[in-house]
């Protein structure tokens, strides 16, 4: 027989007790919902692919990925490797000097576009980071570059001036448009003052050529970043920042080509970024800080001390149920890398199939790869919607 021990007193202490766990519990809960909504078991697998590695572009006709990486001067250069790693070939080493990334497949394979430093401009006058602001991910006194599949012959097709720049060209999925961000008037912690710019491609006699150039600027914005088109070509993802703002104010938009309406998808004041529609224009997926707790530095220095933690989302097109895929930055997650400094993400592309992703990403305080990330198809039903 087991005997009661417990007094009056205990009793009352402990309904209190109860109670508070319970309602600790109830809001703790709504809390997570509402800050991390999750698909859960949306990653299914992680593969290395290059390390080092960077910004990336999946040819989908020759199964053959390019990607830039850093060399051991500081520099980047473009390469080329099937999906699994192997056959990596450099492009521009020992070609065009200094910084060389950001690379884009036309869709016939027969050349790619990419972004070269100008080596006659002077760096940014901005100390320390003057190549940093010249690298493939910020792109000032970077023009672009065509070159054939096997990197025997190159083409520049811009001519900016110092301190403008090029940034994030993307061809049309018919390869009849070509779209970049530009800046239009240098200077500020962005780089300068940017714009869209649209373009005609055409290869004549083996010599690719852009025409019809027509500036994008929709909302007005201070920050132009281009994410390419929708699979029918219409309309193109970008993101942008209002004037005076950082990069935890970048946002997701998506512009009609023949009508000009331009919708901002996301509205967070987080870092929304690398935006582009599933294989099938199904769903959108992007980069975002959105429920990652961290530190939203306000300059360049800062943020070299807090490093960007970013996961991925996915949202239907007109911006709706927008759920979170990944949980790289969370302990809680079966997804979670724990990297020192957290996980940073940047550009990706899909597979043909659209159930994986090559991807760029950083380790924490140190280098970035080139991954290859695998996912359950979209959408989950499991999913917690936020507005």
């Amino acid at each position: 027989m087991i005997r009661n021990v417990y007094n009056e007193d205990d009793r009352k202490i402990y309904r209190v007790a109860c109670v508070m766990v319970f309602v600790t519990l109830l809001f703790s809960g709504c809390e997570q919902k509402a800050r991390m909504p999750v698909v859960q078991g949306a990653v299914t697998g992680i593969k290395t692919i290059s390390d080092p590695g960077g910004r990336v572009s999946f040819l989908h006709l020759g199964n053959l990925i390019a990607f830039d990486r850093m060399e051991e001067d500081g520099f980047f250069d473009v390469y080329t490797m099937n999906p699994n790693g192997s056959e990596r070939r450099c492009i521009t080493c020992g070609r065009l000097p200094k910084n060389n990334g950001n690379p884009s497949w036309h869709p016939s394979g027969r050349c790619m576009v990419f972004q070269a430093q100008d080596p006659a401009l002077e760096g940014v006058p901005v100390g320390a980071q003057g190549d940093h602001f010249a690298s493939p991910g910020i792109g000032i006194n970077n023009n672009l570059w065509i070159t054939n599949a096997d990197g025997t012959k190159f083409w520049q097709v811009t001519h900016v001036k110092e301190r403008y720049g090029t940034l994030h060209p993307q061809f049309s999925l018919d390869g009849k448009k070509l779209l970049w961000s530009e800046v239009e008037r240098p200077g500020g912690s962005l780089g300068g003052w940017w714009v869209m710019k649209l373009a005609d491609f055409s290869i004549a006699k083996d010599v690719p050529q852009i025409s019809n150039v027509r500036i994008l600027a929709p909302l007005a914005l201070q920050l132009y970043e281009t994410h390419g088109f929708s699979p029918d070509g219409k309309s193109i993802l970008f993101s942008g920042i209002e004037g005076g703002g950082f990069y935890y104010d970048l946002e997701i938009y998506v512009m009609d080509l023949e009508t000009g309406e331009t919708t901002r998808l996301t509205s967070n004041d987080e870092w929304d970024e690398h935006a582009h529609f599933t294989p099938d224009g199904t769903h959108i997926v992007w980069t975002s800080s959105e429920g990652t707790p961290q530190k939203k530095s306000t300059s360049w220095g800062e943020m070299r001390e807090n490093p960007l933690l970013l996961e991925y989302w996915v949202m239907n097109p007109d911006g709706s149920g927008k759920r979170r895929l990944s949980g790289f930055n969370d302990p809680l997650s079966p997804d979670y890398m724990n990297w020192k400094g957290g996980v940073g993400l940047g550009d990706f592309d899909f597979s043909p199939d659209g159930k994986s992703i090559i991807a760029k990403m950083r380790k924490g305080f140190g280098g970035e790869i080139a991954a290859l990330i695998s996912f359950v198809p979209f959408p989950q039903s499991n999913s917690i919607e936020v507005a």
